[in-house]
């Protein structure tokens, strides 16, 4: 008998020889054991995981005579007939290559007719994904009125591909990649069943080079029992896979910590020279850094270990540059010279950290008695007479640590009129739009979120959003004589142009107002008379006698 390919030799035969994807047979062997079997099904997820297999062995499952549980007996003739391809019941259909309208039509076409040996009709269409428009126009209608004999499976890697329609029409099934434990475990039954020797290290390889896939991993398995001659080592199934042996990885990235370019590069291209594959190195690299992090939080490092000094955000900031590589060598021609630049930027990364210095420790002993000092002034001068605190209160009106002048802006507001004010308001997006077309950058950015708030014969105030803008325009005097260039052509007039910030604006205006208020009360108030003086008004002022 001629040899066969380790993923069609053990190929599963029955639910319970699946590996993985317990959600999918158990549903499907319940629907078999209820008769409650659906008219259309939908498996997607990622190549060799199963898809296309338990399709037959469903197809097997409906049409066994002798089956138990749901699961197929796989010695009677239905069973050995859709085992080996040979029952006309189950269609197979490969919709890469007969994607077109006439086809599935002529599916239609057949489908009326019942199924000659077996209970149903089975139509597994693989890659469903690949039909035309029309064709799956065409498919539509049988699937929402099928025949009763009639149920079609579709398999598909890319389910996004589909019609909504189709979908809907039938159950859906997601496939998830299988486990790197239950790949091992499959690949040990394996070389076990063919009598072949293997490392464990070995299986444990191939299993997270499958990425999932457990036809992938039985096909390189193969291939490397092909090449080792029935023993299946780790240095033979590196050597295959185009990979990179753990300790290699470690000693090359021992070079990029060390910041050590050349001799990095020097190693690239060993690999390289050796038939390292630039895609599969850079998924080995991802993989080990990650194991690095893991390692790290397991406290199972030691110092042979790369990056055993790194702290876990330098780390995670190197995966997002071997990301962003993986993504750009997908659509690049030469892949070798992404992993070139990839190298230096790993590089660039620990530098960027490692030049980070801490701070010296100072000695702030004289800034502490500063302080203490400092703090004894303040307690002596809340004591300090009522005339003190007056002559502090003028003092702090004059000038704010905030940036802006309080003095500056009572200058504006005592002179406000309404007419400025209204023009400057109507015109500020036309200061704005001729400070863009004029390319002043630095005011464009300063003025975008301010507004003019009062304005007078000489001066103009306004209001800025960010409190570092407003510190700007009031001490930056290049700024401040762009500004005032262009409002003349807003309102025609010169003016001095002053700043308030937002955060403030509104405090600054309401003492300013009660401040006005309370001052003309007092000038409205007449003089009070002294007590002595309305007593001698109301008595005879020779009785009165004054006391201080």
């Amino acid at each position: 008998m001629e040899y066969q390919a380790l993923y069609r030799a053990f190929r599963p035969q029955s639910f319970t020889d699946v590996v993985g994807q317990k959600h999918v047979t158990k549903t499907l062997k319940n629907a078999i054991i209820r008769n409650k079997e659906s008219h259309a099904y939908l498996f997607s997820g990622p190549r060799g995981t199963g898809k296309t297999s338990i399709a037959k062995i469903f197809a097997k499952a409906l049409n066994c005579q002798f089956g138990q549980d749901g699961e197929p007996c796989n010695e009677c003739d239905v069973c050995i007939s859709i085992t080996d391809g040979s029952a006309n019941d189950v269609i197979e259909i490969d919709a890469a290559s007969n994607n077109g309208v006439d086809e599935i039509r002529s599916l239609r076409e057949k489908v009326k007719y019942a199924p000659s040996l077996t209970q149903y009709k089975v139509y597994i269409i693989d890659e469903v994904h690949m039909l035309t428009t029309g064709a799956f126009n065409a498919l539509l209608k049988t699937l929402e009125e099928p025949p009763e004999h009639a149920i079609f499976i579709l398999a598909t890697t890319e389910p996004h591909k589909i019609p909504a329609t189709i979908i809907s029409r039938c159950q859906r099934f997601d496939f998830k990649a299988i486990e790197n434990n239950e790949i091992i475990e499959r690949l040990k039954y394996v070389a076990e069943s063919e009598s072949i020797e293997y490392d464990a290290e070995a299986l444990d390889y191939i299993a997270r080079t499958a990425e999932g896939g457990m036809r992938d991993a039985l096909s390189i398995m193969d291939q490397v029992i092909a090449y080792s001659s029935d023993i299946i080592t780790l240095d033979d199934a590196v050597m295959i896979t185009g990979g990179i042996k753990q300790d290699a990885l470690n000693e090359w990235l021992k070079l990029i910590e060390n910041k050590d370019s050349r001799a990095a590069f020097i190693q690239y291209h060993q690999f390289i020279d050796e038939g390292k594959d630039p895609t599969r190195l850079i998924h080995e690299l991802v993989y080990y850094i990650r194991d690095i992090i893991l390692m790290k939080h397991a406290n199972d490092m030691n110092e042979d270990i790369a990056f055993y000094n790194v702290e876990d955000k330098v780390l995670y900031e190197m995966i997002d540059v071997l990301n962003d590589a993986m993504v750009m060598m997908r659509f690049s021609v030469n892949t070798g010279v992404h992993l070139e630049v990839v190298i230096v930027k790993l590089i660039e990364v620990l530098s960027k950290h490692n030049n980070i210095v801490e701070a010296p420790e100072v000695d702030l002993s004289h800034i502490e008695e500063k302080l203490g000092e400092l703090e004894r002034r303040l307690e002596n001068a809340q004591l300090a007479p009522q005339s003190n605190n007056d002559t502090r209160r003028q003092q702090s009106k004059r000038t704010s640590g905030k940036g802006y002048s309080i003095s500056q802006i009572e200058k504006v507001l005592d002179k406000a009129n309404k007419e400025d004010i209204v023009k400057l308001k109507d015109g500020w997006p036309q200061v704005y739009q001729y400070v863009e077309e004029k390319n002043f950058h630095a005011l464009r950015s300063l003025i975008k979120d301010s507004e003019p708030v009062a304005a007078s014969d000489t001066h103009v105030l306004i209001k800025f959003d960010n409190d570092v803008h407003s510190e700007l325009i009031n001490n930056d005097d290049k700024k401040k004589r762009e500004l005032e260039a262009v409002i003349p052509t807003i309102i025609g007039k010169e003016v001095q142009v002053v700043g308030v910030p937002q955060s403030s604006w509104q405090q600054v205006r309401a003492d300013y107002i009660k401040e006005r208020k309370s001052g003309r009360q007092q000038e409205a108030k007449p003089d009070e008379k002294k007590p002595s003086d309305v007593a001698r008004e109301l008595f005879d002022s020779s009785i009165v006698e004054t006391r201080d």
